[in-house]
């Protein structure tokens, strides 16, 4: 075999052995821009006397979703195991900046999965919002009931309190610092355990120290889900504060329902609980379209007295029409309404509107 043939079997060899590495392994970029124009007003009323604020017409990032690009992949290790990673970045696209703090500031993590389920360490949603997005028929989307319920109040909105006071119940939409473990698929059960180290605290304490559990059922039209949350607060005096969500869906074909119910309890002797709930459907228009509502309502009780302190309510709709697989127009209203029925007595109403397009790619 001359010199040149042997060359030529060489390099057809190394080129088997590159494809072969490029078949166990693959990267995504992957992403989605939406942007809305819309209007967003905000009626303040204390003791009788009332006050309207808002930014009036404007172009807005995340309507549907929040604008993000971000990286995915997998590498075939073997006898079924794979190594797994996915970073991402939210941005404001009306702007062009980063979503603060920047960096991977939405999901930052790595893992392995296989026959035994998957393992991921990172930055990651926490599974009570997951069931939150998963039964809200409009998606958590900025004009969704489930967005306005268990969302924060407006800071500085209801004199005399805080966010928190009125509109409590705002878990967290992800944690760092966090493991988890989601068991394999079996007969339409799956379950995820998680487990978030808090990482600030002082002796004996840390802060942010986070416990979820899931219990996830999907098979045909029905799908339940329960998610437990514990988070350990800050302080010396530190409590836990413990959060049960319970989302239930059917999908009729011609309609689907979907409900979630959640109560949440801070932990402090003279601290505040909150249970509430929203109510969505979801009814196609047609082949590329969807007309989505709900409803919500959350009332938070001071725990020492067990009198109720305060009250939100919600109502939304929206509709989306898909132009493809990748682009969907939209246009939502909102309208919320938060009541402190402690003293100072006041209320709040804030109502959001707005037309949009959502691209991925």
């Amino acid at each position: 075999m001359t010199l040149l043939k042997k060359t030529a079997v060489a390099l057809a060899a190394f080129g088997a052995l590159t494809g072969v590495a490029h078949a166990q392994s693959n990267v995504t970029l992957y992403g989605l821009v939406d942007l809305y124009v819309g209007k967003n007003t905000t009626k303040t009323t204390v003791a009788g006397v009332s006050t309207r604020t808002g930014p009036g017409t404007s172009l807005t990032s995340g309507g549907l979703n929040g604008s993000r690009w971000g990286l995915r992949g997998t590498e075939d290790l073997g006898g079924g195991l794979k190594a797994t990673f996915q970073l991402e970045s939210g941005f404001n696209a009306d702007t062009g900046t980063s979503v603060a703090p920047g960096g991977f500031n939405r999901t930052s993590k790595v893992g392995l999965s296989g026959g035994f389920g998957s393992f991921e360490m990172g930055r990651q949603y926490t599974q009570m919002f997951l069931l939150m997005d998963r039964f809200d028929a409009q998606g958590t989307s900025s004009f969704s009931a489930t967005n306005a319920i268990f969302g924060p109040a407006p800071a500085g909105a209801l004199p005399g309190t805080t966010p928190a006071a009125v509109g409590a119940l705002s878990p967290a939409l992800r944690r760092d610092n966090m493991l988890q473990y989601t068991t394999p698929n079996m007969g339409g059960f799956t379950g995820a355990l998680q487990y978030a180290f808090g990482e600030n605290g002082g002796p004996g304490v840390s802060a942010g120290r986070t416990m979820g559990l899931s219990a996830l059922y999907e098979g045909g039209p029905v799908a339940v889900q329960g998610v437990y949350e514990a988070v350990k607060s800050a302080g010396p005096a530190a409590t836990t504060a413990k959060s049960t969500g319970l989302g239930v869906s059917y999908d009729f074909t011609a309609v689907k329902v979907l409900a979630q119910f959640v109560n949440q309890k801070n932990g402090l002797a003279n601290g505040i609980k909150d249970s509430g709930f929203v109510l969505s459907v979801a009814v196609p228009v047609g082949s590329a379209g969807s007309l989505n509502a709900g409803i919500g309502s959350e009332k938070t009780k001071a725990v020492a007295t067990g009198l109720r302190v305060g009250k939100t309510s919600s109502a939304s709709v929206e509709y989306r029409h898909d132009l493809s697989k990748r682009t969907t127009v939209y246009a939502g209203l909102t309208n919320v309404k938060f009541e402190r029925e402690s003293a100072p007595v006041s209320t709040l109403k804030d109502q959001t509107y707005g037309v949009g397009l959502r691209h991925r790619f």
